[in-house]
């Protein structure tokens, strides 16, 4: 492999022998440039005098042990990705990881020692992919507010919508709504990029307008066909502090003659940490007019019991990152299973995004996750196509999993 012999790594770790299994592997994905440094202010002299992509981070060290070495590196910018190492307990590893991430860095892997190859090669991978978005990012006009109203006016953004099954019997249960921008000259832009730009420039209320009639008026050709599926469609944190928000949604809902019931509002796990008593009540309202509510990418931030308590949810989302190779992953395993357990008790229901191998989806079977999405089902799809794929290809994705044969949506 030669992909990745342009990376500059430093491995910093205490132990002759733990430095020298990481530079094998590493050398296995024929990476050239490979430093040493035995503690963490050994690293830092070396990291403020070459510049280097990775930094293998081990915990325990003399001088400086990993844990402050996380915290020096984010604080002077020294790198911009680590993969944090140790013998300790893979909880205690997951944690520094975190907190590396909240700090500014971009954790890459998070392994017990030693690293094998194949965890390292995942980890490159994601490294590599990130870089090449950023680079394909950097090579693009940056879009403004005019540009975003110009889209709107000229009908350049629609909605891709991906199927959500239900696990017992893989019946469709509904789709999640996911915004496009198909830019006339640039192409496809990330939902992310014209999404933050409508928040930071008051264009959310106007952006989340526009998206949510078009969700209403493909759902009502759907019912026309007699498909009555859930709709589930993102809202912005800054949104539901509109304390006008749930009756705009309820007067839109029922011009299209739909049922609330029918239509699932997700909300990020930290959507309410800011205008607390606003978001509460706009939330509140939505449930008492019959609107259901999820709470989306659960496992990404920092939510807890308390956090959860507050939104009136009916629905957990179990983010990707909590789902992919679960099935090998006792980590993993161990949160999304507690997870289940703590959703079953305050009586939400559980979806589990990002499925995309055979053996991640008998995981979520034996363990009681209600509803599924990922590549191994369906890959987002026009709302036209949504119909087709129910006829024609709903029933081979059905007999192919449950049959445990190894595939994914194409």
């Amino acid at each position: 492999m030669t992909e990745f012999e342009g990376l500059n790594v430093l491995v910093v770790d205490d132990s002759v022998v733990q430095r020298n299994h990481v530079k094998e592997v590493c050398e296995r994905f024929s990476i050239a440039h490979i430093g040493e440094a035995v503690n963490g202010q050994d690293a830092v002299e070396k990291m403020t005098q070459t510049r280097y992509d990775i930094a293998f981070i081990d915990l325990e060290m003399p001088v400086m042990d990993g844990v402050e070495l996380v915290r020096v590196i984010a604080d002077q910018k020294l790198v911009e990705s680590v993969i944090i190492l140790s013998s300790k307990d893979p909880v205690l590893i997951l944690s520094v990881g975190t907190m590396a991430e909240s700090a500014g860095l971009g954790v890459i892997g998070t392994f017990q020692k030693p690293i094998q190859t194949e965890q390292l090669e995942n980890s490159l991978r994601r490294l590599t992919s990130e870089v090449a978005v950023e680079a394909d990012d950097d090579g693009k006009p940056e879009l403004g507010p005019e540009e975003l109203l110009e889209g709107m006016a000229q009908n350049q953004l629609t909605l891709m919508y991906q199927p959500k099954l239900q696990v017992k019997g893989l019946l469709l249960k509904g789709v999640e709504a996911l915004a496009r921008w198909d830019h006339p000259e640039l192409g496809v832009v990330s939902p992310g990029q014209f999404i933050q730009m409508a928040e930071r420039f008051g264009l959310i209320s106007k952006l989340t307008d526009y998206l949510f009639k078009l969700a209403l008026r493909d759902k009502k050709r759907w019912h026309s066909f007699g498909l009555s599926v859930d709709l589930a469609f993102n809202l912005s944190p800054l949104s539901i502090s509109d304390r006008g928000l749930a009756d705009h949604v309820f007067d839109l809902v029922s011009s299209h003659e739909l049922p609330p019931g029918e239509i699932i509002l997700e909300i990020t796990e930290n959507a309410v940490a800011g205008e607390l008593s606003a978001a509460i009540e706009t939330l509140a309202k939505l449930r008492l007019k019959g609107f259901k509510i999820a709470i989306d990418d659960y496992g990404t931030g920092f939510a807890n019991t308390q956090q959860l308590s507050r939104v009136p949810a009916t629905e957990l989302k179990l983010d990707r990152s909590m789902i992919d190779k679960v099935s090998t992953r006792p980590q993993n395993q161990a949160i999304v299973k507690s997870t289940l357990q703590l959703a079953n008790d305050l009586g939400l229901t559980t979806v589990a995004e990002g499925v995309e191998s055979i053996e991640d989806f008998r995981f979520l079977q034996q363990h009681g996750v209600e509803q599924i999405q990922g590549f191994l089902l369906a890959r987002p799809m026009r709302a036209d196509a949504l119909l087709e794929w129910l006829k024609k290809d709903l029933g081979s994705v059905r007999a192919s999993v449950m049959k445990g044969g190894s595939r994914s949506a194409s």
